[in-house]
């Protein structure tokens, strides 16, 4: 059965990496979209190094901490009924590869760190990883830091590549808390957050107008 003509199309989510000499280092598309997204958010707590006091109650210390989490299906059956070669030979390999390697730093970097430490060098700083976007619809976009990632491999091919997989990925929003005003993430949550508020607005207008209009009762 075909999709109805008129449906509208629907857009991926995707996780971008994101690099000042690469604009697109990798990127990762769902090949479906999940069916849930949950949002864990909570308030920022103060600054360890401030005393607390009573006046402090009602004071707001930046942007709320939130954490997503979502489970992301990936599969190779389409690819491989139509015999691609690549699904043929590695199944879904790729595609996990390219989300596990979020939390990988390049293997260049490890190399030359690893010379700098057997050259004597006494301290070595970690490698930098890119900004790490989600993209969820046009209206959010945001920074984050990859958690976790929860793979469950469901079935497999002749060479034992997986075929079939879901992966479960926790991720950390990143705010203009977290990151410096150089970062282009922290202007990526700005936005994000004044989007929000001009949402917020428009509801409680609605809501404000309705109410006025609507018969008591209704």
């Amino acid at each position: 059965m075909g999709t109805f003509p008129g449906s509208p199309r629907t857009l991926r989510g995707a996780i971008l990496a994101v690099t000042r000499a690469n604009p697109i280092a990798r990127a990762v598309i769902f090949q479906y979209n999940p069916d849930s997204v949950t949002r864990s958010v909570r308030p920022r707590s103060a600054p360890q190094e401030t005393p607390a006091a009573p006046g402090d109650a009602h004071r707001i210390w930046g942007a709320p901490v939130e954490t997503v989490t979502m489970t992301v299906e990936v599969d190779a059956a389409d690819q491989l009924e139509t015999g691609d070669p690549l699904a043929v030979a590695t199944g879904i390999s790729g595609q996990l590869a390219a989300l596990e390697m979020l939390l990988y730093p390049g293997s260049p970097l490890v190399i030359a760190n690893t010379l700098l430490l057997q050259a004597g060098t006494i301290a070595v700083m970690p490698p930098e990883s890119p900004l790490v976007l989600l993209v969820w619809g046009p209206a959010r976009v945001v920074p984050i830091r990859l958690e976790s990632l929860s793979i469950t491999e469901q079935a497999f091919g002749t060479t034992l590549h997986p075929v079939r997989a879901s992966v479960e990925i926790s991720a950390q929003v990143l705010s203009y808390n977290d990151l410096p005003a150089s970062d282009p993430g922290y202007a990526l949550f700005l936005v994000h957050q004044v989007l929000k508020e001009a949402l917020a607005t428009a509801a409680v207008v609605n809501g404000a107008v309705s109410a006025l209009t609507s018969p008591a009762g209704a």
